[in-house]
């Protein structure tokens, strides 16, 4: 790339033809030097683009090309909406039930979306779950059908992305289909991409090719969710019905109870001119993904548990069989715990898991299946019951009679229920082992009281000896499995002053 010196450089050589100009250069005229510094920036300016279109498609440092790479690629900037445990106190005489669908407005003004139902008795308290996000419908009449007839999707003015997107007709509900994979003629499903604008489209099929092409005069109907992203909502902070449909509700007191996820950003275009190196982080097909339980947790973010294995884990723990040949086998929970599960109380004594036929699976487990098979239909999908087993914990401590006893005791708990308990994300995958030296050095970490003078800590873990290869098995500590006991004792300490 040739800079403004450069230029600069070859005018003053060329000046010796031109004796009269080459003294008014020399004596610094404004006249001859404004005219030649302005075409000596200009070519410098020129031969900077043409150097960074020459290394563009390498480099991709142009906002315009990022986009266009990642329009070609299918990735679409989207948000993830936050999902939080809400605490519902009736105040009331009367039972109160809270409805999914219905919206819900936090201390921010913004939108949320209650997602389980929960019944609020006279006088207690009961928590559901909710997303932030706003839910918007459009009707869309098909004008000018043609091949893979596209939708545009309305931006907001406001700080709000994308993060859903369902569309059906009259009659029927279109699935969403990735790339148009495994995809037939006839199927009723709709993809979305976006253009080098970060405009997003829904598009529709190609007749007797792929897909459904919606004809003219058609209706499709778009409900699209709308999210501010990651967000921050503080413990205990209020929350309201955004209309009321009763008197009842006037004695609904909502809090924020926890933070399940505190939602996702687009990517930024930092991110965007990388991601698209890699097709296993963007793409959603098994092909690429090459596991199948990273697939389901992607869809079914909200699953209490999953554990997905294949053919190979299943003889690892049950031995052969012609059953085993060209399958998936599957164990779940929902959010709402509708699906069949066993415990295990005494992990030397096993219980088998039970296998679920096809007339019993869930509405849960059925989707699961779907994006099984929709992402390779050469599978047998089997669906087992998830095994409980209760890991048993004892922790014995010895602090300084300057601490309460109380406080260190409850933080114990907290940070074993929180690494180790039913929403970790360890247990929510499949089995766990805690190891003696994890647990030390959590408990260190976690409670000062601990780490302070010549205070002691001794833990037993009941891990199950001969557990062996389980894929069903959903282990986790919880209150009644967790036995903490915190004495005090005159610990002495080297301070100044005696």
């Amino acid at each position: 790339m040739y800079t403004k010196a450069d230029f600069q450089a070859a005018v003053r050589n060329t000046l010796r033809d031109y004796p009269t100009v080459q003294a008014l250069y020399e004596a610094g005229d404004p006249r001859i030097h404004q005219q030649l510094d302005a075409m000596a920036t200009m070519l410098a300016m020129l031969s900077s683009q043409i150097e960074t279109a020459q290394t563009e498609q390498f480099e991709k440092s142009r906002s315009a090309t990022i986009l266009a790479d990642a329009a070609m690629r299918g990735i679409v900037r989207k948000g993830r909406a936050a999902r939080a445990k809400i605490k519902a106190v009736n105040s009331g005489k009367n039972s109160f039930v809270v409805e999914t669908g219905r919206n819900l407005i936090d201390s921010s003004g913004r939108l949320w979306r209650i997602e389980t139902a929960a019944t609020v008795p006279a006088g207690e308290s009961a928590t559901f779950e909710a997303t932030q996000r706003e839910v918007r419908t459009i009707t869309h009449t098909v004008d000018g059908s043609v091949p893979f007839y596209a939708i545009e999707i309305p931006q907001t003015d406001e700080e709000a992305y994308i993060c859903q997107i369902s569309v059906r007709d009259v009659h029927h509900e279109y699935e969403y289909r990735d790339q148009y994979i495994n995809s037939e003629a006839g199927e009723r499903i709709f993809h979305v991409e976006a253009d080098d604008r970060q405009r997003v489209y829904v598009r529709f099929g190609y007749e007797d090719v792929v897909g459904v092409q919606p004809e003219d005069g058609e209706e499709l109907t778009l409900t699209i969710s709308y999210t501010n992203g990651k967000i921050s909502v503080d413990y205990g902070s209020p929350f309201s019905f955004e209309y009321t449909q009763s008197v009842d509700e006037s004695n609904i007191e909502l809090t924020m109870d926890s933070l399940l996820e505190a939602g996702e950003d687009p990517i930024s275009m930092t991110v965007l001119r990388d991601i698209a190196k890699y097709p296993s982080v963007y793409r959603e097909d098994a092909v690429f993904l090459g596991e199948f339980g990273f697939l389901v947790r992607r869809n079914f973010p909200s699953l209490q548990f999953l554990s997905v294995w294949n053919e190979c884990i299943e003889e690892q723990a049950r031995g052969a069989s012609v059953d085993n040949i060209n399958a998936l086998f599957v164990a779940c929970l929902s959010a709402d715990g509708t699906e069949k599960t066993l415990e295990e109380t005494d992990p030397k004594s096993p219980k088998a898991p039970t296998e679920i036929e096809e007339d019993d699976l869930t509405d849960t487990q059925k989707e699961i299946e779907r994006v099984i098979l929709r992402a390779d239909d050469s599978y047998r999908v089997r669906f087992f019951t998830p095994v409980i087993s209760k890991i048993k914990i004892t922790i014995n401590a010895t602090v300084s009679t300057s601490y309460i006893v109380s406080d260190v005791k409850s933080k114990i708990e907290e940070a074993i229920l929180e690494e180790y308990g039913k929403e970790s994300a360890a247990s929510r995958r499949g089995q766990q082992q805690p190891l003696y030296r994890q647990v030390y050095e959590l408990l260190r970490n976690k409670v000062a009281a601990l780490t302070d003078g010549n205070a002691d800590l001794t833990v037993s873990i009941d891990n199950g000896e001969g557990v062996g290869v389980r894929p069903e098995l959903w282990r986790f500590v919880d209150e009644s499995s967790l036995t903490v006991t915190v004495q005090t004792t005159n610990i002495i300490q080297h301070t100044w002053g005696g």
